[in-house]
């Protein structure tokens, strides 16, 4: 079995658009967290992001000879 690309996961997007809401508000373009807590965040989606590709490649080995 194949995985699919990361940009066709639901995993991907919600990475995106949760890291443009945290940059937005970093910049303070929105102001619903507190600034100091946007980059803490930020990493905690991008890890999780991180892992979860892990997961979903874990075990599949690249077609070829």
């Amino acid at each position: 079995m194949e995985t699919k690309p990361g940009y066709l996961t639901t995993e991907f997007w919600t990475a995106i658009i949760t890291g443009v809401y945290l940059a937005l508000n970093a910049t303070s373009i929105l102001d619903q967290v507190p600034e100091s807590w946007s980059a803490v965040a930020l990493a905690v989606v991008t890890a999780a992001y991180n892992v979860s590709r892990g997961i979903a490649k874990q075990g599949i080995k690249p077609d070829g000879p």
